[in-house]
């Protein structure tokens, strides 16, 4: 039998599905923020694909489940999804905090912006906190967060290596611009990139932890932290 609880979580997923999707389909037909056939290269973009990618994933997976009454989501998956929740979310801060405030008023208030960077990741946290309950975390594997954003770091480089451009600009970001802000230069102005990937990387490793906790206490784990099966 199916419960409330199943089919809210089902809606939910859905519902992020179509939103997702929407805002995909607005930004790569937009020719503003992002569009000029670039969209694809940048982290929100992908963050969006990948939680798109693996709550579809989950949604087909619940779906089966409720038929067949066998357990298909394992842990692995969930660390999968978890990764890819932090991704969202990183997506989502780092617009708000640093990247909305140099951003025009009307591209702020429109769906090709809320969508990915507002609606997508908020209801992939919501999905989260709410319905991921049988994942397990150790002390240190809220650490695998960090691969998400290295690994496209790592992307990031070899555009630029192999002169790829991301809509004209030399990198996605203004803060990874090591033309402008140097490397390791500290002036009153600026800091240099190698300081601002380092700051990410802890706050990112520093969510990671705060979203484990807070999975462990919303769903009252007795083990917190203290178990993983990957």
């Amino acid at each position: 039998m199916i419960t409330k609880k199943k089919i809210t979580n089902l809606i939910v997923e859905f519902i992020l599905i179509v939103v997702g999707l929407y805002g995909l389909y607005l930004n790569f037909f937009s020719h503003g923020f992002m569009g000029n056939g670039s969209t694809i290269l940048y982290f929100t973009i992908q963050s969006n694909i990948a939680i798109i990618a693996i709550t579809i994933v989950f949604f087909i997976l619940k779906l089966v489940e409720t038929q067949t009454k066998k357990r298909l989501i394992n842990n692995t998956l969930l660390h999968i999804k978890y990764v890819f929740t932090l991704g969202v979310t990183i997506t989502f801060l780092v617009f708000f905090i640093l990247l909305a405030p140099t951003s025009e008023p009307s591209y702020l208030g429109s769906l090709t912006n809320l969508t990915v960077h507002c609606f997508v990741p908020i209801l992939a946290v919501l999905d989260f906190f709410l319905f991921d309950n049988d994942i397990r975390f150790n002390k240190v594997s809220p650490l695998i967060g960090t691969l998400f954003p290295l690994a496209y770091l790592g992307f990031v480089f070899i555009c630029i290596a192999s002169n790829i451009r991301f809509n004209g600009d030399l990198v996605p970001y203004f803060f990874l611009n090591y033309e402008t802000h140097g490397w390791f230069d500290i002036t009153e102005n600026r800091i240099g990139v190698f300081y601002y990937i380092i700051i990410l990387l802890v706050l990112i490793i520093l969510l990671g932890y705060l979203f484990a906790l807070v999975s462990s206490f919303i769903h009252n784990k007795s083990n917190k932290l203290a178990y993983i099966e990957i």
